[in-house]
């Protein structure tokens, strides 16, 4: 019979009936190994073409991820618009994929917060590929094309953590 109480398992261990509980491993996708800044599929806001938007070399490429419907999207927007123009010239170049949006709503979310020139809409590819992440979610890419910052359910007091990432990477 095995025990799944360690506590159980600990005095069993005492008098050596048990094997020793061997450390959890750090396993998953985003701590063991480099992962190339994938690749983004979306479509473009206005006409509903598909584009593909590689990570450019010597680049930093910060994707975020939003909706029109998520409030607290809605209240950080603007907090990514000022991070945008701190960081204009700094060879960085901010997307936002509009993830479970539809187009007419996004449109207009992008057109009141003056994001229509690099705002998109999100595809199921481009979902897949960054594991369907929680809105408002921040993915950036360092010079070289790899990820290299990942933030979930992003809140004010994180800009500034962005702010700090980008302005590391972003220095020559």
């Amino acid at each position: 019979m095995t025990l799944l109480n360690l506590s159980v398992n600990a005095l069993a261990d005492d008098h050596g009936s048990s094997p020793a509980l061997a450390p959890p491993k750090a396993t998953g996708k985003y701590v063991n190994q480099w992962i190339v800044f994938p690749g983004i599929a979306v479509k473009d806001l206005n006409t509903a073409e598909p584009i593909a938007k590689a990570a450019e070399k010597g680049r930093i490429q910060v994707v975020v991820f939003i909706a029109s419907w998520c409030i607290p999207c809605q209240q950080i927007i603007d907090d990514f618009n000022r991070l945008e123009d701190k960081h204009k010239k700094k060879y960085t170049n901010l997307l936002y994929v509009f993830a479970h949006d539809t187009e007419v709503d996004a449109r207009a979310f992008a057109k009141q917060y003056k994001i229509e020139d690099r705002a998109y809409l999100g595809t199921a590819k481009v979902l897949e590929d960054f594991h369907q992440p929680e809105l408002p979610s921040v993915y950036a890419s360092d010079r070289f094309g790899w990820l290299a910052y990942r933030k979930l359910n992003v809140k004010e007091a994180d800009i500034a953590e962005l702010d700090t990432f980008i302005s590391k990477h972003s220095t020559f």
